[in-house]
């Protein structure tokens, strides 16, 4: 396999000594000089690393990694295939890499991020006028996927699918579009960037998740400094907002002024059938899905403060109940139709959508402008087994 020779793009970084402590077995001595480390990461991981047609190697998780790293270490970026990542990692010739699952065979081999990086779904996607309530509605019909991927064993594990499979990421996508198959299979963010790039529209998602895995940066063993700076670095670019704006730079579709509107005037017509005897504080809300519908919601208080169901909570079941669970904005009013702070445990239900919903509020100049719900926040845990 021809492998690409390195890169000149290089960050220019220096482990500085005074600045580490705690060093494992072998790290004291190169901590007195410079540190030169190698960045290999998949070059066809769309979006999250990979080439673009000028050869320019960029994506959400290239970007990431070099905003991990201040002025203190040299870091070599080396695109390459993604099955010669794992063995270079372990040898020593790459020192980080980026989007690997962690499981208990490869953290025997390699050292990971204490946070991860990105929760990846795998979702069903149909056409928006063929939808299916749920998946089980698929048994029989005939799915596209990526052979030999994650998304492929989990058809294959959930049964009864009539599997077709392609030997690329792109062409699963194509045989959807052109009704070749009634459902394809694969990662969110990769299946709306190739969308976008063909111009595809009218394909939406289908219910819920079939799995859901943590993405982290792993490092090589030997290299405890390094991983050292991958996890404070997370923290600062969580805490000062850098993730956020990298996360939204490639993963959130901003809302237009007509949709905006749009959800404005469906969370106004909500508060009209608001039901607050106890608070008087009526609430209305409406929720913007990737298919163009909006759903609205109405506060519903009850003398047990327990069973009050808010509005947004209100407008998230709507969709949901409609099978229609790709969110894209969100809001909340009050009776005079002005838009209202959604409260922690409703920003906590939306960011179960999606961590890069726009919730929407006034800006100081008076013009509604939108919020990630999961601004500030960690990237979200992937619950359960994987």
């Amino acid at each position: 396999m021809i492998r690409k020779a390195f890169l000149s793009v290089t960050l220019v970084l220096v482990f500085a000594a005074a600045n580490l402590s705690g060093f494992l077995p072998g790290e004291a001595l190169a901590a007195s000089r410079p540190t030169r480390g190698v960045f290999g990461f998949g070059r066809a991981f769309t979006p999250f690393s990979f080439e673009d047609p000028g050869g320019k190697e960029t994506g959400f998780e290239v970007e990431l990694v070099k905003a991990l790293f201040d002025s203190s270490v040299t870091l070599v970026t080396r695109p390459v295939q993604w099955d010669i990542i794992p063995v270079e990692l372990a040898s020593g010739v790459i020192t980080i890499t980026s989007g690997m699952v962690k499981t208990e065979e490869r953290a025997k081999s390699f050292a990971f991020s204490e946070m991860a990086t990105f929760p990846l779904q795998v979702r069903l996607f149909t056409k928006t006028y063929n939808r299916y309530p749920n998946a089980t509605f698929l048994r029989g019909q005939r799915v596209s996927v990526e052979q030999g991927s994650y998304q492929h064993r989990l058809l294959q594990n959930f049964g009864g699918i009539n599997i077709k499979t392609f030997p690329d990421k792109v062409s699963p996508i194509k045989a959807l579009f052109n009704d070749e198959v009634e459902a394809y299979c694969g990662p969110v963010q990769n299946a709306y960037y190739y969308m976008g790039k063909l111009g595809y529209s009218g394909i939406t998602t289908l219910g819920t998740p079939l799995g859901i895995t943590e993405l982290r940066i792993a490092v090589n063993r030997d290299r405890g400094d390094v991983l050292r700076m991958v996890n404070q670095g997370m923290r600062t670019i969580v805490e000062n907002g850098e993730y956020d704006r990298i996360y939204r730079k490639w993963f959130v579709r901003e809302l237009t002024g007509d949709e905006s509107l749009k959800l404005l005037n469906a969370a106004k017509e909500a508060t009209l059938s608001a039901y607050t005897p106890y608070t008087r504080r009526t609430r209305g809300a409406a929720v913007l899905s990737a298919t163009g519908q909006v759903y609205k919601g109405s506060a519903v208080e009850n003398s047990d403060k327990a069973l009050t169901v808010s509005a947004m909570t209100a407008a998230l079941a709507a969709a949901v109940g409609a099978g229609d669970i790709e969110i894209l904005g969100a809001i909340c009013v009050d009776a005079d139709g002005r838009p209202v702070d959604v409260t922690p445990d409703e920003r906590r239900r939306l960011i179960e959508f999606g961590r890069g919903i726009l919730v929407l509020t006034y800006d100081g100049e008076g013009l509604l402008s939108g919020k990630m719900a999961g601004e500030g926040r960690p990237p979200a845990a992937a619950p359960g087994p994987r």
